[in-house]
């Protein structure tokens, strides 16, 4: 009994200690690591102001300070127009005449490299009077006409890369013709009266070699020194080949009947003045370009053919003039003749009378023996409307 009591007083005793235990209330989903996010920054007025490494407007203001750095360009445009009219008791004709004008200039440098393109398009027109003959009645009246007396597009590509801030290696390509096709005359415009058309001729000129410039602001020069180049001339369109052979021409442009081009090896030299400026606001403006070449390597490999040409030529004018004997008649050889150099001339004057007012002045000399044995000018002097939008 004794005993029973004795552990009913131990089991009383332990139920009065207090005991203490530690527990831990997790959840079932808990991830070992979480990810720390921090909430945006909230300002007054509600501005919303995060921490963002990358800008769009910031990327699109970059491209643009380096296209603008990187890239010049500049486009004019003008249109210029002149009348005459007389009454009866004056006399006279009354003649109109318009002319516009386009020419742009690009150029692009990164680091060492640059590429320069430049070109321009001229079409004139004018409106004259003059005496038509009527095939039904046969009766002469005078009729008003418009005769295109300007058609010349010009477009050059020169990429570079520098040697130095005044010298670079340069290769230069170059491409010259007209627009639309040519008549003999203002009376003679039908189709069988063409002389020139469309890339027929077309002067063409690859050349590599050095450029200088000497880089002033006021006199912005460019001489081009191709110690090799090739020059040649396009023909490519059969309606005119077709009429000069019913003319029975063996040649035009310089080019064999029976082909397309001819190309010749030599050297050209390129000097531009490139819009000397003077005045504060411009109102005087000169530019010059002068193109030569010649094709001495041609010379110089055909120089026995030519020579072979040169005297059949002499024997055959002795045989002309010694009655021309059928059975002493000289053996006839290719032709190949010495090529001569050509040079072209372009110089551009203008007035600036306002900013969209303006009277420019034209002069253009030519000179390709191939083409003609003499001295090709034109000169025009114009006023009218002109604009230029300059990059920079």
């Amino acid at each position: 009994m004794r005993r029973i009591l004795g552990l009913l007083v131990v089991v009383m005793a332990f139920s009065t200690v207090d005991v203490f235990a530690q527990f831990t209330v997790e959840s079932e989903n808990k991830e070992v690591k979480q990810k720390v996010e921090f909430k945006p920054i909230q300002i007054k007025d509600k501005m919303n102001v995060e921490t963002d490494y990358y800008s769009e407007a910031r990327e699109k203001a970059e491209r643009k300070r380096i296209r603008q750095e990187r890239n010049a360009f500049s486009l004019s445009m003008s249109l210029q127009g002149s009348m005459a009219s007389y009454n009866d008791a004056w006399g006279g004709d009354n003649s109109t005449s318009v002319q516009a004008t386009i020419g742009f200039n690009h150029t692009y440098a990164k680091d060492r490299f640059n590429i320069n393109t430049q070109g321009e398009a001229r079409m004139g027109y004018n409106r004259v009077r003059v005496d038509v003959k009527d095939e039904e009645s046969g009766e002469t009246h005078r009729k008003g006409i418009w005769f295109k007396n300007i058609d010349q597009f010009w477009l050059q590509t020169r990429p570079g890369r520098k040697i130095n801030d005044r010298w670079s290696y340069t290769a230069t390509a170059r491409i010259q013709s007209q627009l639309a096709k040519v008549y003999k005359s203002r009376t003679a415009q039908e189709d069988t009266d063409i002389t020139k058309a469309f890339l027929a001729p077309a002067d063409v000129s690859l050349s590599v070699g050095i450029t200088y410039k000497p880089g002033s602001k006021k006199w912005p020069i460019t001489v081009s020194l191709n110690a090799l180049s090739t020059n040649g001339t396009l023909v490519y369109n059969d309606e005119l080949k077709k009429l000069y052979e019913e003319r029975k021409a063996t040649s035009y442009f310089g080019v064999d009947i029976d082909k397309h081009a001819t190309f010749s090896g030599g050297s050209q030299v390129q000097f531009d003045l490139n819009s000397r400026k003077w005045g504060k606001k411009g109102w005087l403006t000169y530019r010059t370009q002068v193109i030569a070449y010649y094709g001495w390597i041609t010379n110089v490999m055909n120089n026995s053919k030519i020579k072979d040409y040169e005297k059949y030529k002499n024997d055959l004018a002795a045989w002309e003039a010694a009655g021309s004997n059928k059975d002493t008649k000289p053996a006839s050889v290719p032709r190949h003749e010495r090529l001569h150099p050509t040079v072209g001339w372009k110089n551009w004057v203008t007035l600036k009378l306002s900013n969209y007012i303006s009277t420019n002045f034209y002069h253009e000399l030519q000179y390709n023996k191939a083409q003609n044995t003499a001295v090709r000018m034109y000169s025009t002097l114009t006023l009218g409307l002109s604009y230029t939008f300059n990059s920079k």
